[in-house]
């Protein structure tokens, strides 16, 4: 729900450091795309054990959706349709260790989230760990984030602290994940 809420927005854009396909399921390939518009991903359709069903597919939405860590259906070649790079251990990941840096493959990545975040001033940061040891993500968000006018911190431990490091002139909010304070999400959404 809180999802398909942002798809009817209009955003700059979705910036993840998750390697799921929740967001990319979430939203449907009408719903976003990897930094541009009509891109095709490598792989069968949306009913790829049929074997009628052998062409591409093509993400048609306008939300440019970026993935900092890379993802499972990501590998040195491209986007695929599902998220088999994970399962065959191929997939371009950066995982989860102390002074992770973002490797050149992903530089395409990490400059969609800098322009997503330099052509927004309000800032929904939902379910992010602040983890201190992924300073390359934290660098991205303060530098990116300047101009901040207003962040809403979604989670069940929000930390504050470290946003108010990142974001000084920015205006702090937090709240519980959707499904405790919809209503308030909402209200900020809409100021």
């Amino acid at each position: 729900m809180f999802l398909n809420m942002c798809n009817s927005l209009k955003i700059s854009g979705i910036i993840t450091t998750n390697y799921d396909l929740l967001v990319e399921y979430a939203l449907g390939t009408s719903g976003f795309n990897y930094g541009t518009h009509s891109q095709g991903l490598q792989g069968r359709g949306k009913y790829s054990v049929a074997k009628w069903n052998r062409g591409g597919v093509t993400l048609s939405g306008h939300i440019p959706l970026t993935k900092l860590h890379g993802s499972i259906n990501r590998d040195l070649t491209g986007y695929y349709s599902e998220g088999r790079r994970g399962i065959t251990g191929k997939a371009l990941i950066v995982a989860p260790v102390p002074e992770k840096q973002p490797p050149l493959e992903l530089q395409a990545e990490w400059d969609l989230a800098f322009k997503i975040l330099q052509g927004s001033s309000k800032l929904i940061v939902f379910g992010f760990a602040f983890n201190p040891y992924d300073k390359a993500a934290l660098n991205l968000l303060r530098d990116g984030g300047k101009n901040r006018s207003s962040v809403l911190l979604i989670n069940l431990t929000s930390k504050v602290d470290i946003a108010k490091n990142l974001w000084p002139k920015a205006n702090i909010t937090t709240c519980l994940p959707p499904q405790d304070e919809f209503d308030r999400i909402e209200e900020w959404l809409c100021s």
